[in-house]
């Protein structure tokens, strides 16, 4: 659990581990600028724009600290 990606600004960097799927033992990296921070039912997350150029949202409480 990475609790300083929910309080980190807007527009910097992020790279972290995150469930395939969304609930899987199977780690993928993640690489991108963080967009915004929100609070949702499921708890906190945060918006990344990737390198690719995907617009994805992540839970903070299954975000991994990178190795």
């Amino acid at each position: 659990m990475m609790n300083g990606l929910y309080l980190k600004r807007n527009g910097r960097s992020v790279n972290f581990l995150y469930p395939k799927g969304g609930n899987s033992n199977i780690l993928r990296t993640v690489k991108g600028v963080k967009e915004k921070s929100f609070t949702s039912g499921n708890g906190r997350g945060i918006v990344v724009k990737e390198a690719n150029g995907n617009i994805r949202s992540f839970l903070e409480s299954k975000c991994v600290v990178s190795l």
